[in-house]
């Protein structure tokens, strides 16, 4: 992004009146004759606000030129606040050209761009000695924070319509160029076509046979399993085959086996056929369980029927193994059980044998074939977040969120983030998990402080990518793409998470901390060490165990250990999430003790980013900061 964008920003005439308020505010509750907004330039800084009190000597659109030596000028530079008493006995600014105003004492703070080019300054000055107590200073990053907020929709305003020029200028550049490529390509459409139809053949068929090939048999399997078809599964596997083809040739046996698909539409017009192997095919059927041994029977026939090869005449030495669809079956499991009955039907020499035995369902699932099935979801995108509102309990905006990884498989059903984790932390898959969690959150993050820029995404790691040396670089690389500023990100850790490997966990923790990225202890209470952990981990937050929550009614123990330590916490002067709230009654408790955020079902379930969107985007004063004095 350029960093010229700024320059060229306006500010609107209703946020320069809310800027002028603002000034008179400060100038009558600190009583000093001036309070000003500096906005610099590249060779000058002009006074782009200024309070209405009568003893201001700064007018609105007045400049100075740069080096100096000005205040103003000395805080951009320095990046940080400058406060004056007294320049009078002050070697360092007796000579500053503001005394030439009679201002001898000043308190001025940096106002920044979301790029970090600076806008200018907020400032104050007094005609006399004044040190500026406490509170006004406080007062004043209040509304260097709240300028920076609105600084920041400008800017990203600004930056969109910018993206959105740019963007318009390339449709318009690609447009051209694409019709004149869709002129040359008309030319070369037919031609193209008959060979696109040939490589698409060939892409899914056996091509001497014709048969359908492994990736297009598995590829049809799939799609019957997932429309949850009935069909029946043969397997069948020519044991002569090989002699026939050392006698007489691949060829040859090639021809046969498609004189065997043609007696095969006899006898039914409705089967798909394809070819595993030199030795094995195929055969994909919907019919009755009646019919089928009837139908078993009549593929024996075809295989002892007469076939000629190189003018001898031969059969094919056939064994048929049947097995039924069943619900919760994987395309994997259905082949191999095909096999195995095909196996069993040679060994016993019979010409076919139908399975009888029940194929494994859900229930016999074993944490293996989870696994697997979940490594398949990881390659094929199957992985999905839904997120979780965090609740201001004073006015119940949503103001953050938790995002939880979700999976929903076919036959399995809804696996939660709790389960999703443990399972790819024990095959190793945690790192993909992981990484498709973070990405997709801070990238949807992204796109919802536009509307709300102290929104606060929140994701869970685990242990195994805390033990990760580059941790910390991937996550300011995801950052830097997404544009996310690390204040609106928050790494929630558990206790199990910690205690694998203490010091390399502080260490990242602390980096991550150090980045400005909030690091909230989750699941609080629930290990036996969980109070140690606030001494040595730089929390800003913890989340109280919804365990607790629970049976808050009922259980005066459970409201003893929820007071304890919503107290420690405050007196670590540590955030408390309290999550699992689902009645009035719960919200009531918690409310009364001062928690400071809130997520629960009582609000809202984990729901799907559209959801979660419609709900945040349709609250009044999204993104307006809240000021908690103490």
């Amino acid at each position: 992004m350029q960093k010229t964008l700024t320059s060229a920003i306006d500010i609107p005439e209703q946020m320069q009146n809310d800027w002028q308020n603002m000034l008179d505010i400060l100038s009558n509750v600190i009583n000093v004759p001036a309070a000003l907004i500096m906005r610099i330039y590249d060779n000058d800084i002009k006074v782009f606000s200024s309070s209405s009190s009568t003893e201001n000597p700064y007018i609105k659109g007045a400049t100075e030129k740069l080096n100096q030596g000005l205040y103003c000028e000395t805080v951009i530079e320095e990046r940080q606040e400058l406060t004056v008493f007294n320049a009078l006995v002050d070697p360092e600014w007796r000579s500053n050209p503001d005394l030439k105003q009679n201002m001898i004492a000043y308190c001025g703070l940096p106002l920044y761009w979301p790029d970090n080019t600076p806008f200018g300054t907020l400032c104050i000055l007094d005609k006399k000695e004044n040190h500026f107590s406490p509170t006004y200073q406080k007062l004043m990053k209040t509304y260097q924070h709240s300028i920076e907020a609105q600084l920041n929709t400008l800017y990203q305003h600004a930056d969109l319509l910018n993206r959105h020029q740019e963007l318009q200028a390339e449709v318009a550049r690609t447009t051209q160029h694409l019709n004149e490529i869709n002129i040359k390509l008309s030319n070369e459409i037919d031609c193209r076509r008959a060979a696109e139809q040939k490589v698409e053949y060939h892409k899914n068929h056996d091509v001497n046979t014709g048969f359908l090939n492994p990736i297009a048999i598995h590829k049809h399997v799939d799609s019957l399993i997932k429309s949850e078809t009935k069909f029946v599964l043969l397997h069948i596997h020519f044991a002569n085959s090989r002699k026939i083809q050392q006698e007489y040739g691949y060829q040859a046996f090639d021809s046969l086996l498609i004189e065997y698909r043609s007696k095969l539409t006899k006898i039914t017009d409705t089967s798909v056929t394809g070819r595993l192997g030199s030795s094995d095919i195929l055969l994909i059927i919907q019919t009755d369980k009646e019919k089928l041994p009837q139908l078993c029977q009549h593929l024996s026939e075809i295989g002892q029927a007469n076939y000629t090869a190189n003018e001898q005449s031969l059969h094919l030495q056939t064994y048929v193994g049947a097995v039924h669809s069943k619900e919760g079956i994987s395309r994997s499991d259905l082949l191999q059980f095909a096999y195995d009955t095909v196996v069993k039907c040679q060994s016993l020499g019979k010409t076919f044998t139908i399975a009888d035995v029940s194929l494994p369902t859900q229930s016999s699932l074993s944490e293996h074939k989870i696994e697997r099935y979940l490594l398949e979801a990881v390659r094929n995108h199957d992985l999905f977040l839904n997120y979780q509102p965090k609740v201001c309990p004073v006015n119940k905006k949503w103001i953050g969120c938790e995002a939880l990884l979700r999976w929903n498989h076919p036959h399995l059903g809804a696996i939660a983030n709790d389960v999703l984790i443990q399972l790819a932390e024990r095959n190793g898959l945690i790192y993909e998990l992981g990484n498709f969690a973070l990405r997709n959150a801070i990238q949807q993050a992204s796109e919802w402080i536009l509307h709300s820029p102290n929104f606060v995404m929140a994701v869970n790691i685990s242990a195994v990518q805390l033990k990760d040396p580059h941790f910390v670089t991937h996550i300011k690389q995801l950052l830097s793409l997404y544009q996310l500023p690390s204040k609106n990100l928050e790494l929630e850790v558990t206790e199990s998470g910690l205690i694998s490997d203490e010091p390399l966990a502080i260490t990242t923790l602390s980096q991550l901390n150090n980045m400005g990225i909030s690091i909230a202890l989750d699941d609080f209470g629930t290990g036996y060490a969980s109070f140690q952990y606030l001494k040595k981990y730089p929390f800003s937050s913890l989340k109280i165990d919804k365990s607790f929550i629970a049976n808050i009614e009922q259980n005066e123990d459970d409201q003893n250990i929820v007071c304890a330590m919503i107290n420690i916490a405050k007196k670590l002067q540590l955030k408390v999430v309290v999550e699992g709230v689902e009645n009035q009654n719960q919200e009531a408790f918690v409310v009364k003790e001062g928690i400071d955020l809130i997520q629960g079902y009582l609000y809202s379930k984990p729901i799907s980013a559209t959801d979660f969107e419609e709900g945040l985007f349709n609250q009044s004063s999204i993104g307006t900061p809240y000021f908690h004095f103490v």
